[in-house]
């Protein structure tokens, strides 16, 4: 990933919670272990503003997900209840595509790509993430459905 697509990221979550919830998005930044791609750092935009005192909202989910054996692109929602400015609960829907690299987890060789939907429920600063992916493009002999579950803090 190049280092200008990074900072241009950083640079929007900074802004955003710099606003105190004035912009109409809000940050969602993580820190997880997941399969295939062992650890990763997630980052992107949500339509869920940050600073809303009480009260359910809805709105679209943009995220990047680099890891030492692979990195994902979601696309989606997120649906969240906050009180006192802050996440208490949320639940991400989001299509999403996956890209080995390295060695990653399960067996799966490297240079491979998957397309999918996955799921993140979070509590506080933990959540817990699930997807399924079918493989289609590559080199892999056996290509077919694979599963990803993962685990992690962030908002």
């Amino acid at each position: 990933m190049r280092p200008s697509v990074i900072l241009a990221a950083l640079a929007a979550l900074t802004v955003s919670a710099a606003s105190g919830g004035e912009l109409p998005f809000g940050p969602t930044v993580t820190l997880q272990i997941t399969t295939p791609q062992k650890a990763s750092l997630s980052f992107g935009l949500t339509g869920v503003e940050w600073g809303r005192l009480w009260g359910p909202e809805a709105g679209f989910l943009v995220r990047l997900e680099p890891g030492l054996a692979g990195g994902k692109a979601h696309l989606g929602a997120r649906f969240a209840f906050s009180m006192a400015l802050v996440p208490v609960w949320y639940i991400d829907l989001a299509g999403a595509v996956l890209y080995t690299w390295g060695d990653p987890w399960m067996g799966l060789r490297k240079d491979q790509t998957y397309l999918g939907a996955e799921t993140r429920v979070g509590a506080g600063l933990v959540f817990a993430t699930a997807g399924v992916y079918r493989h289609v493009a590559g080199s892999d002999d056996d290509p077919g459905w694979i599963l990803s579950a993962g685990a992690g803090l962030g908002i």
